[in-house]
């Protein structure tokens, strides 16, 4: 299911006029489809930045 941008707006409390808010739409659908093709990637236990941890990664490395 693709989330809906305009529930993170309202989470948000941005509250935007139509054209700003036409445009905040056309760049989060941007964004997403973006992330889905990082999520795509075989990348064995590697995970793309939209995963990455780097807290937990720094208590494992040293």
């Amino acid at each position: 299911m693709t989330p809906d941008p305009t529930d993170l707006l309202k989470l948000l409390g941005l509250h935007l006029p139509p054209d700003r808010l036409e445009d905040a739409l056309r760049a989060f659908e941007e964004i997403r489809a973006e992330i889905e093709k990082l999520h795509a990637l075989d990348l064995a236990d590697l995970h793309p930045a939209v995963v990455f941890r780097p807290i937990e990664a720094e208590k494992r490395d040293g």
